[in-house]
């Protein structure tokens, strides 16, 4: 995939997954990409010892790769350790999008929700 606008990208930011606060959250941390005007917050609930995203929900604006990141990644993170995911980068991200690299120019805003979540993680 070398088109990050494909209509299978545009579906996802139509109809955004995990889209919302959570109601049992046990920690919020909020994530911005002053360049872009991208905006979010991530909701995680994690498993009773502490050591895996049980849930996640998010919320905030956006643009396109932003808000289809967050989306997609809100999925992923699902069942993942805090150890696992805080080793995650670009890398780990391009596969759910079935991509092998992205324009740096939207680096920002693909890594988002990741390092937000992330900070997240690290705050914890």
């Amino acid at each position: 995939m070398t088109d990050f606008y494909q209509e299978e990208m545009i579906a996802e930011f139509k109809e955004p997954q995990n889209r919302g606060k959570i109601p049992d959250f046990n920690f919020e941390q909020k994530g911005v990409n002053a360049s872009c005007g991208d905006d979010l917050v991530v909701f995680l609930k994690l498993s009773d010892d502490g050591l895996k995203i049980e849930n996640v929900g998010w919320d905030g604006q956006g643009c396109v790769v932003s808000v289809t990141s967050m989306s997609v990644l809100s999925e992923k993170l699902k069942g993942k350790t805090l150890e696992e995911v805080l080793g995650w980068d670009e890398n780990n991200l391009l596969p759910f999008f079935g991509m092998e690299e992205l324009n740096k120019a939207r680096e920002k805003c693909f890594m988002l929700g990741l390092r937000t979540v992330q900070k997240t993680i690290k705050n914890i």
